[in-house]
């Protein structure tokens, strides 16, 4: 490929599926002054609600919203009295958190940046990461698992989130909504096992370029990282064409070891 495949996707995001809006769709006025008023309301993966108890007290804590733009889970921990900063590689997911934040009065720290690279923070930096469904968009993980760690004080959390390897087995038929189409074997990598036009009809769709991550890299990845896993659940689209076959998502807590 002559552009790079994160470059590719951060274009994608700055015009996202019609599809994925409700992943890229801003909180409401009402939903901030229900978050001021003690509610919170965040997702990880697709419909389910982050238990409560995952969250450490957020008042005061250092919290790093990773590939989370958008204005939908940081000004509801900025409405809890937390210090949150925002990466994400889309422009226009950032352009949209840092008109919520203006909307509402808050302070924030924006910042581009891919987590594929290392993260432009100091060690031991936050108290807690927010990582909704993103590492299916970068090929390697490890390394961004570890930059998690890094910049995690000891005891820190991390909520993250991943779509299932089986997933990438199967596409929407797109002339027919109800039906699911094999694709590759697994390991899935776009930049490999697409051509060159399946790729163009792909990113004619507004859909970004998707990896396939085995659970040695998800859950093993965390683990060789330095995090203790504490908690864990499956998600779904709430409705959505693979939900008539599987859950494709698992959300995942896990804690920096001392």
């Amino acid at each position: 490929m002559n552009q790079d495949y994160t470059q590719i996707n951060a274009a994608v995001w700055d015009d996202i599926n019609e599809c994925l809006t409700d992943k890229a769709t801003a909180v409401s006025h009402e939903d901030f002054l229900a978050a001021k008023g003690g509610a919170l309301d965040v997702t990880l993966a697709g419909v389910h609600l982050v238990p409560r108890a995952w969250f450490p007290e957020l008042k005061g804590a250092d919290v790093l919203a990773l590939a989370c733009g958008g204005g939908q889970q940081a000004p509801i921990f900025a409405a809890h009295g937390a210090h949150v900063t925002v990466t994400d590689v889309s422009a226009r997911q950032l352009a949209n958190e840092r008109l919520v934040a203006e909307r509402e009065g808050y302070d924030i720290r924006i910042l581009e940046a891919d987590m594929s690279q290392p993260f432009p923070f100091e060690d031991a930096s936050f108290d807690m990461i927010f990582n909704p469904v993103s590492n299916c968009y970068i090929r390697d993980i490890l390394p961004m698992q570890r930059e998690c760690a890094r910049v995690l004080r000891p005891g820190g959390v991390l909520m993250t989130a991943f779509v299932k390897e089986e997933h990438f087995l199967f596409d929407p038929d797109f002339q027919r909504e109800d039906v699911l189409i094999s694709r590759h074997p697994l390991p899935f990598d776009p930049t490999r096992d697409l051509t060159e036009e399946q790729r163009q009809a792909q990113l004619n769709r507004r859909m970004p370029l998707a990896f396939s991550h085995t659970l040695t890299e998800q859950l093993g990845g965390l683990m060789q990282a330095g995090f203790e896993l504490t908690d864990i659940f499956e998600d779904g689209d709430g409705g959505g064409l693979f939900d008539r076959w599987m859950q494709s998502y698992v959300a995942v807590r896990a804690m920096r070891k001392e």
